[in-house]
């Protein structure tokens, strides 16, 4: 890999995007992963309650949203230098995605790599598309399926939203300064509200189970009937609070202090896929190695996703001040481009 701190086809603010988005996924993760119990009261209780309300279907959403985005960015800067979009190099590029997540799978069956990989090739065809039937397509399914609360469903449209936001221009408009930036964070800021109170409301006053189930042909417990309850509240507001989110890191990063503070999200970012795989590696391996046919709890599980978090942080900045790119996305670019550059 080459030896160097800089690479001018980056856009910062992805990259904090994208390592914003890191920051949440292993919380969530690893509770499919190991086997959680169900919280007691107190401690337990309310970080229960503060990742269905604040991390669960918030990260993911942004995460598949950059993939969508980067679809755009992908096939528009190779028309750019070549006159037309390579698309044998963007569907090589998927098939690369395609067998990593098929591989990833086995390790984490809640894996969104194999998806995206999927959902790309299918979704091709729209980036040909005008831009205003990208744009109701991402808009009418993600409503449709957020009102239904499959999560899953939300997935490819909010890739097409991504391609969508390309298409007019959003990388353009961040980087001249959003205009109302203030009065859009103020909207999405009472939604995120809105949607957290309701999720509050609608919640239990006893701790949820840490496994959800529908029953079918007969009655749902009634514990777990409110803890879907508030599972699909948190899926319909899922986007407004990933968009609050995002133009709070926006504001913040206008700011000397703000933007020193974000900084090392950007690494982080920028070895997304090594991070995101890792995240799976290292919470395997620690269950295998301490917690085997254990039962952890909330507590645990926390606590170590945010040393995790820490470690690829640091680990992430000082391998990008020697190297341009991750070892994971390497390997991806090598495979793409079918040309090793040392």
């Amino acid at each position: 890999m080459k030896q160097t701190t800089t690479n001018k086809e980056r856009i910062p603010f992805l990259d904090l995007f994208r390592g914003f988005a890191l920051l949440g996924l292993p919380f969530v993760n690893v509770l499919s992963l190991w086997l959680i119990r169900t919280p007691e009261n107190g401690t337990e209780y309310w970080i229960q309650r503060g990742l269905y309300f604040f991390v669960e279907a918030r990260f993911y959403t942004i995460f598949t949203f950059l993939f969508g985005l980067g679809f755009y960015m992908f096939l528009s800067r190779s028309a750019e230098k070549h006159g037309k979009p390579r698309v044998w190099l963007y569907i090589r590029r998927l098939a690369i995605l395609l067998v990593i997540g098929f591989i990833h799978q086995f390790f984490n069956p809640g894996e969104a790599l194999f998806y995206y990989a999927i959902i790309g090739l299918l979704a091709l065809p729209l980036y040909w598309a005008p831009r205003i039937i990208n744009l109701g397509i991402g808009v009418l399914g993600l409503i449709f399926a957020v009102v239904i609360g499959a999560k899953l469903l939300t997935v490819p449209f909010l890739i097409v939203l991504g391609l969508a936001a390309g298409q007019y221009g959003l990388i353009d408009a961040v980087h001249k300064g959003l205009r109302s930036l203030r009065t859009i964070w103020l909207l999405t800021l009472i939604g995120t509200v809105i949607g957290i109170g309701a999720m509050w409301w609608a919640a239990p006053s006893e701790p949820m189970p840490a496994f959800l189930y529908e029953t079918v042909g007969g009655d749902t417990p009634p514990d777990v009937q409110a803890a879907l309850n508030v599972v699909h509240i948190g899926i319909v507001t899922g986007p407004i609070v990933s968009a609050f989110y995002l133009l709070s890191l926006l504001m913040l990063q206008r700011s000397r202090l703000g933007a020193r503070i974000l900084q090392p999200l950007q690494a982080y970012g920028r070895m997304a896929l090594t991070n995101y795989i890792g995240q799976t590696v290292l919470l395997v391996g620690v269950q295998y190695l301490f917690l085997k046919n254990t039962a952890s709890t909330y507590l645990v599980s926390t606590l170590v996703s945010l040393a995790i978090v820490l470690v690829q942080i640091i680990f992430s900045n000082l391998w990008m001040k020697r190297f341009r790119y991750g070892p994971f996305e390497w390997l991806w670019r090598c495979g793409t481009y079918w040309r090793v550059r040392l």
